[in-house]
């Protein structure tokens, strides 16, 4: 199966038969600006971008957590029954958030192609930072909405001046990363620290791991760049 192939596949069954013309494909369609014919009835009251809009709000007050479709519906002064008229199912309202809170690609402007990397690298820190649920979002599969697909196209172009070997696989790798050290960014800031006995118990049972986190991780932050770079180093 190609990689274009597995990125248009959901659970074995393709977009155009995803749910017939359902709310979710209509969602799909809607940011894509590929929207079929409208039906007849009353227009809806509100924009497939109003409602991500809504749910990125929720999420950023209260975490992924607080995102049900009884509480959209709420926020968007609908009944529950009335919100399916714009989407379908959780699932589907989460990746229509994803590509909300990620937002257009970033216009990466950089002499060295590895400038432009660590340029598009911080672009999507910065998204993560703002919205901290954005991190904890569940993942399965390539993504399907424009946004993400429009910062991979980004980053590839980048990979591509550098005339790295495998560009795919790079840049797969760098979204996981930068999504890894949000993660890591996100756990420093919330909760109480691990207790002494579990350090202690690393120390005994993982001593090669001890001397690495036994460093200074306050900033999380400040060691993305260089895990950036050591990615690059070993792709040319």
């Amino acid at each position: 199966m190609t990689l274009l192939c597995m990125m248009f596949t959901i659970n074995d069954c393709t977009v155009n038969a995803m749910h017939g013309q359902g709310a979710d494909e209509r969602a799909l369609r809607a940011v894509w600006d590929e929207v079929p014919p409208l039906r007849r009835g009353p227009r809806a009251r509100f924009e497939i971008v109003d409602v991500a809009a809504a749910a990125v709000a929720l999420a950023d007050r209260g975490g992924l957590s607080a995102v049900a479709l009884a509480a959209l519906a709420h926020e968007l002064g609908l009944t529950t029954t009335a919100l399916y008229r714009y989407v379908d199912s959780k699932e589907t309202l989460v990746q229509l958030m994803v590509d909300a809170a990620v937002g257009p690609a970033p216009r990466v402007v950089a002499d060295d192609w590895r400038d432009g990397v660590l340029a598009w690298v911080q672009g999507l820190w910065g998204r993560y930072r703002a919205h901290p649920w954005l991190a904890t979002a569940p993942v399965s599969g390539m993504p399907l909405y424009p946004q993400r697909l429009g910062w991979m196209e980004v980053l590839l172009r980048e990979l591509d001046r550098g005339q790295v070997d495998d560009p795919m696989r790079v840049a797969l790798l760098l979204d996981g990363l930068t999504r890894s050290f949000a993660l890591l960014a996100r756990q420093d800031g919330e909760g109480e620290p691990p207790p002494a006995w579990v350090l202690e118990a690393v120390t005994r049972r993982y001593p090669r791991l001890a001397q690495e986190i036994s460093r200074d991780w306050t900033d999380i932050a400040d060691e993305l760049a260089p895990a950036v770079r050591t990615v690059l180093a070993g792709a040319v």
